[in-house]
């Protein structure tokens, strides 16, 4: 509203898993800043819908995070067989489906290993074979986690457009992971979809990528190729710089 009263473009970014039944329960506020805006950006189509609906004035774009490729990554089938979960370790982002599916995983691939890494957030890891939870890193160890990692799973109940996939993507790594949010945008390039609360179907899908080294290769570079050409820095930036070039004329 400041913006607005100072004739300053504004441009506003709707970020994270939680946008959706925010904006149901509080419409009203919801309508009242995103109809200010010049210009809004979201992650996904489902909230490119509702936010065209809610502010149909202001100019609505999808435009995904930005990844910074590691094209020195070695391919999915150089690796052992290893599953990386990234993120907050909770009900919210599946830890719970994981270490269920984790159980047959390992009846069928009994050298596999999961590291889960993140913080705490409502759920307790149980003690598993193979299993091991590790607490936050930074950028560097998580290049270092991907780069040693087959697999990245990821069976969330909600989310916006989860960086850690397009991490793996940037990496050459393949995903198994939900339909929620954005995530079905870039498992039709470098991922796997399975139902949420599927903990039998994703220790399926998991099995066949850690059997098959080629599969998940091909899987990763497919997915490489794509965040290069629609999600690596230079991309995003220079649809950014036109979308703050509309806004302000």
């Amino acid at each position: 509203m400041l913006a607005r009263l100072l004739r300053r473009a504004t441009v506003v970014t709707i970020h994270g898993a939680n946008f959706l039944p925010f904006a149901h329960k509080h419409r009203w506020l919801a309508r009242c800043v995103l109809r200010r805006a010049d210009v809004i950006t979201c992650l996904d189509q489902d909230v490119y819908g509702l936010v065209g609906t809610i502010a149909p004035r202001s100019q609505v774009e999808v435009l995904p995070n930005p990844v910074t490729m590691d094209e020195g990554s070695p391919g999915a089938r150089e690796t052992e067989e290893i599953v990386l979960f990234a993120g907050e370790i909770g009900l919210r982002k599946g830890a719970d489906v994981l270490c269920q599916a984790w159980k047959l995983v390992t009846e069928a691939r009994p050298d596999a290993r999961c590291f889960m890494v993140g913080p705490v957030s409502d759920f307790v890891v149980p003690d598993l074979d193979g299993l091991e939870r590790r607490p936050p890193v930074d950028a560097v160890a998580m290049r270092v986690l991907l780069r040693s990692a087959r697999v990245v799973a990821l069976p969330s109940r909600a989310e916006g457009m989860p960086m850690v996939l397009t991490e793996a993507m940037g990496a050459g790594r393949p995903f198994v992971s939900t339909p929620v949010g954005g995530i079905p945008d870039l498992a039709r390039q470098g991922g796997v979809l399975v139902p949420v609360d599927d903990h039998v179907g994703l220790a399926a899908a998991l099995i066949d990528l850690l059997a098959d080294p080629a599969l998940a290769q091909s899987i990763g570079e497919r997915g490489r190729r794509f965040c290069l050409e629609t999600r690596s820095v230079e991309v995003i930036d220079a649809q950014l710089a036109e979308l703050y070039a509309a806004a302000s004329r």
